[in-house]
């Protein structure tokens, strides 16, 4: 049985599309089959991030009933099976988001996991996306406005039934004296913080290189921390 899991976020640019990438990455090297899709059809980055610039086979050309879904799926290097969405506005405007759902019922069974990677905000995608998705992880940058805009998307989730895997406090760095402490944003969202990923040279260069810094720097402090999102998600770090 598949087991659905979406990064979110209340604001962009906090990371969500890194860790999606990285964590299915992670849960690929447990011997895992992961699909990581991306859902974000306003601004997808799933795609760059990978080096695909133009991909042929997209979500939003499976929406519009244009290709299979084997057609749309992509077999990346670094072991995640990838669904991207469409870079253009054309292809963008072309695509009806009400029909996402669909996408949802034909990877069913598909893959031990399915890594989802959200638009963010609150909007109708995310809504369907968190009504689809058996867990979900959060994640924020330690400031407040990133925290509390989280706060909104948690909320959500908890009408559609979604369950709070942990909390992914993203791009931190070593000076913490200029940023929100852990306990505090753990008072704030009511959820453990599962990692803290750097802000570091190693994803910089990962990114540069358009591939998953668990795959590239296994050892890294960054890797590790995803890897144990990965242990954490799939229940092999002892947690129910």
């Amino acid at each position: 049985m598949t087991k659905f899991v979406a990064c979110v976020s209340g604001k962009g640019g906090v990371g969500k599309t890194t860790t999606a990438l990285n964590v299915g990455q992670a849960l690929a090297s447990l011997d895992k089959q992961v699909v990581v899709l991306d859902a974000n059809l306003v601004t997808p980055n799933i795609a760059l991030n990978l080096g695909y610039v133009n991909p042929e086979g997209t979500l939003n050309k499976f929406l519009r009933k244009e290709k299979s879904l084997k057609e749309i799926m992509y077999l990346h290097p670094s072991g995640i099976s990838v669904i991207p969405a469409s870079p253009s506005y054309a292809e963008f405007q072309n695509t009806n988001p009400q029909k996402i759902s669909k996408i949802f019922e034909h990877l069913d069974n598909v893959a031990d996991y399915v890594i989802v990677d959200s638009p963010s905000g609150l909007g109708y995608e995310v809504s369907e996306i968190l009504r689809h998705c058996d867990e979900i992880l959060v994640v924020i940058n330690p400031q407040l406005s990133s925290v509390m805009d989280a706060l909104k998307t948690i909320r959500l989730a908890q009408t559609h039934g979604a369950t709070v895997s942990g909390i992914v406090l993203n791009k931190t760095s070593y000076l913490k004296k200029y940023e929100m402490k852990a306990e505090e944003i753990e008072e704030i969202l009511g959820h453990q913080i599962i990692a803290q990923i750097r802000d570091n040279r190693k994803m910089k260069k990962a990114a540069h290189h358009k591939m998953p810094v668990h795959h590239l720097y296994p050892q890294s402090h960054s890797a590790k921390q995803f890897k144990n999102i990965a242990r954490y998600v799939s229940h092999e770090d002892g947690h129910n």
